[in-house]
């Protein structure tokens, strides 16, 4: 199958370079097809394109900008099936996962496009009353979109689309998981008839992360840094943005909790557990990683929820692969943790989908306060069961964590609501 090889997209041109690196298919590690890799070269030169593009797209006004948008959202549409398989092979993402991705990345363009009139500016009140002062919103320059693979279109289109709509330039880091699909979002731009340099898109071998992403963030031209990713990369983005003085907004990784009630629908509950935990085979930073049962009411919810693996995820079929195999190890190892500090399977299986060890059978632990899985995020199909007496200690455990990036309760909407506004993320 590896007989394409995937472009860079620089100042409107599709660029090949000296160095290519192997896309492999995560489901048994054989090379769907190789990407042209960049270098701090390369780096500089996109950095420079949409430096040069800044003045011509800052000035359009907002309903030439519009109209642009939405011909990137059609040529998106018109292309959504391609940009569905591209990212089926090479992340593996279920049916369910790909259509969510694919289909909202295309709505969030259209609704960008349609908020470019609301982006304003405001008139702050002054001790002076027979002064005015004005606010105005400007555009920063170049922004770096640093975008994951694990919801690649959504998260390809959302690091290009808010930084055009306030008039600055991109330049968008793919993932050299899925550099097809990230080329193929920046090229409906292109096609979209953006002028050259405002959407660049440059890919790298895993070896050459540190360089490329070290060559942007320290290019002058670079005024902003936008990354979705792992906490650990975050860390180091954060530290080379700070050298430079220069902003860098951060989605990290995520540990989040979801709360039954007492007077929760047990049932709609149990789906809801089972679907946020294991979507994408869990490969996601807001996929459920802990459900805190009263206690009241967790034996119905435990039988309940045991039914429902039963039915998702009967024994034997074959599941989702972790985009590396490295990722399936880590989940194994915290499950293995678990196990040897006295955990409990609940619900699943703690073996593996196949031979390979690419793909994690679903499980669900109990007593699992003692062991890494407790605090570490899995990114995995490995989810903590947690039983409280009180709705203060679920609030206590819900917290007890360093990320705090997203949470959900069930239960009636007074009681979800109280508990909600106690809950620190964010």
């Amino acid at each position: 199958m590896a007989t394409y090889t995937v472009p860079l997209l620089i100042d409107g041109v599709a660029l090949e370079t000296e160095e290519t690196f192997s896309v492999l298919d995560p489901n048994d590690g054989s090379e769907l097809w190789k990407a042209f890799g960049a270098s701090a070269v390369e780096a500089r030169k996109a950095a420079a394109a949409a430096q040069a593009a800044f003045p011509v797209w800052s000035g359009l006004n907002y309903l030439e900008r519009r109209n642009l948008l939405n011909k990137a959202a059609d040529q998106m549409a018109e292309c959504l099936d391609q940009i569905k398989n591209y990212a089926t092979l090479e992340t593996a993402a279920g049916g369910q996962w790909t259509a969510f991705d694919c289909e909202n990345a295309v709505q969030v363009l259209r609704e960008v496009a349609c908020r470019q009139s609301t982006i304003q500016g405001n008139l702050p009140p002054l001790l002076d009353t027979q002064s005015t002062a004005l606010v105005e919103h400007v555009p920063y320059g170049v922004v770096l979109g640093i975008a994951p693979w694990n919801a690649a279109a959504f998260l390809g289109v959302r690091a290009i689309a808010f930084a055009l709509a306030a008039g600055n330039t991109v330049v968008l880091k793919a993932s050299e998981l899925c550099p097809q699909t990230h080329f193929l979002l920046g090229d409906c731009f292109r096609k979209a008839g953006f002028p050259p340099g405002v959407v660049n898109v440059l890919a790298h071998s895993p070896e050459k992360g540190p360089e490329v992403i070290g060559a942007l963030i320290k290019h002058p031209a670079v005024t902003k840094i936008n990354f979705t990713g792992s906490t650990a990369v975050g860390r180091i983005i954060a530290g080379l943005a700070a050298q430079e003085l220069k902003p860098v907004l951060l989605e990290l990784g995520g540990k989040a909790p979801l709360i039954v009630l007492d007077d929760a629908d047990l049932e709609g509950a149990a789906t809801a557990t089972a679907r946020g935990a294991n979507l994408h085979a869990g490969q996601i930073c807001m996929a459920t990683e802990r459900v805190i049962v009263l206690e009241s009411v967790a034996a119905r919810f435990e039988a309940i929820l045991k039914q429902t693996y039963a039915k998702i995820y009967p024994p034997g079929i074959k599941h989702q692969a972790a985009v590396r195999p490295s990722g399936a190890r880590k989940v194994r190892e915290l499950i293995q943790d678990a196990v040897d500090n006295g955990a409990a399977i609940v619900a699943g299986s703690s073996g593996f989908a196949d031979s390979a060890n690419r793909s994690v059978t679903p499980i669900v632990l109990q007593n699992v306060q003692q062991s890494r899985l407790y605090r570490e995020e899995s990114f995995g199909p490995a989810l903590a069961f947690i039983v409280v007496p009180t709705v203060e200690e679920a609030i206590a455990v819900a917290n007890d964590t360093e990320y705090g990036l997203s949470a959900a309760m069930w239960g009636s909407l007074p009681k979800a609501l109280a508990v909600a506004r106690k809950i620190h993320s964010r």
